[in-house]
């Protein structure tokens, strides 16, 4: 089979989706693409772009997976946002990016520019989320994980405010002050 490349030589989206293949994208299978194709690193961001553009999420995942661990974070953040703000959702019909992972991947890179949309999510999801608030929750883990000022504000106005209890015990408790402010976890979060 001959190789599939692009006029540069540089390996083509598909070779590289189809190498990727199927299920988890973390450090390990990064390092394993960047391992069989070099040039990847410098293609992935255009690569994601154009799977948003296509509106292929699934492709958009993998490459996504491999850019938190290979592409600058800047440019990744942008996006990464553009798509979860995209207005197309994943639901029941199976199209559209995956939230929870465009959530999560925000918060791994530690994106400063992604703390308004974080907040906004989480403040438009608290409801439609219950009761056990996967969305909302990966949003607080994900500020945390930004660690600026401005997403720590949200994360004390969640701990503080007229929220629901598990989301105020989640903030709370990364913020470090759950202890401070009379929480009990079990109580929180519906335990005994």
């Amino acid at each position: 089979m001959p190789e599939q490349s692009d006029a540069a030589g540089a390996p083509s989206a598909d070779r590289v989706d189809d190498f990727i293949g199927p299920g988890y994208v973390g450090r390990e299978k990064a390092t394993a693409v960047v391992s069989a194709f070099p040039q990847a690193p410098d293609r992935i961001l255009d690569w994601l772009r154009a799977s948003a553009e296509s509106g292929d999420w699934r492709r958009f995942e993998r490459f996504a997976g491999v850019a938190v661990h290979v592409a600058r974070p800047g440019e990744l953040a942008g996006i990464l946002l553009s798509a979860l703000t995209s207005g197309t959702k994943a639901g029941d019909t199976g199209r559209g990016p995956n939230e929870e992972d465009l959530v999560d991947m925000l918060g791994e890179i530690h994106s400063p520019e992604a703390v308004d949309a974080l907040g906004s999510l989480l403040r438009e999801r608290q409801e439609s989320d219950a009761p056990y608030f996967p969305l909302c929750v990966k949003c607080i883990e994900s500020l945390a994980e930004i660690d600026t000022p401005e997403a720590k504000e949200i994360l004390r106005e969640v701990a503080t405010g007229a929220w629901p209890k598990p989301l105020q015990w989640h903030a709370a408790a990364e913020l470090g002050i759950d202890e401070e402010l009379g929480y009990d976890e079990d109580a929180m979060l519906g335990g005994a």
